[in-house]
């Protein structure tokens, strides 16, 4: 089959079918009389294979020793895991930097020389440090979020039963004053409510 062929069936470009032939992943066989190459179902699946293996970035080097026998598969995967993983911490490192001089809200000229000074001295251990405070933030947002609900919850189940309450006494007993004293006692917790939410709010932001 033509290279157009190969390309409608396995989505690689023609320009990268090339290419791997260049690095002599696949060596497709030429046509004796028109010199063409031809390619056969065989290299479609193989092309296949190398399709899925680059989508995971595994090197071409890598990919050539696995197809010419001097290298097994699992043992280029478990390298390339080392090396994802090697990536990720990288990234995790960055984003915890990125997180704090943006927290910082400074610009170029106003980073600080003793910060710059302690990331070069030991990265890793400043790095920890960091990431050990992030930790304890997010531990004292989480408290603070479930106080906050609780106390939210509980002011609202006891405007709830005085609601109850007042209605139910209004239908009954009630004279018309002692319905006002009451409705009027029943916005007091409420406006209590929204002052502890207020509260609460200020004091987060003052941590």
């Amino acid at each position: 089959m033509k290279i157009k062929e190969v390309e409608s069936q396995t989505g690689i470009t023609s320009h990268n079918i090339r290419f791997y032939e260049k690095e002599k992943l696949i060596i497709p066989k030429r046509n004796l009389v028109n010199g063409y190459r031809e390619y056969t179902e065989r290299d479609v699946e193989l092309l296949k294979r190398i399709k899925l293996l680059r989508m995971l970035d595994i090197p071409v080097s890598d990919i050539r020793e696995c197809i010419e026998g001097r290298e097994n598969l699992p043992d280029i995967l478990v390298r390339h895991l080392g090396s994802i993983k090697a990536e990720e911490n990288r990234i995790r490192q960055n984003h915890l930097l990125c997180e704090q001089l943006a927290d910082m809200e400074i610009g170029m000229d106003d980073l600080p020389l003793d910060l710059i000074e302690q990331i070069f001295h030991d990265k890793d251990a400043y790095l920890y440090r960091l990431e050990k405070l992030k930790k304890q933030d997010r531990i004292k947002n989480f408290i603070f979020t479930s106080e906050q609900v609780i106390c939210i919850l509980g002011w609202a189940l006891e405007i709830i039963m005085c609601m109850l309450f007042y209605f139910k006494l209004c239908t009954t007993y009630m004279s018309r004053p002692f319905q006002i004293i009451t409705f009027l006692m029943i916005a007091f917790l409420v406006g209590c409510i929204f002052r502890i939410i207020n509260y609460n709010e200020k004091r987060m932001k003052e941590r």
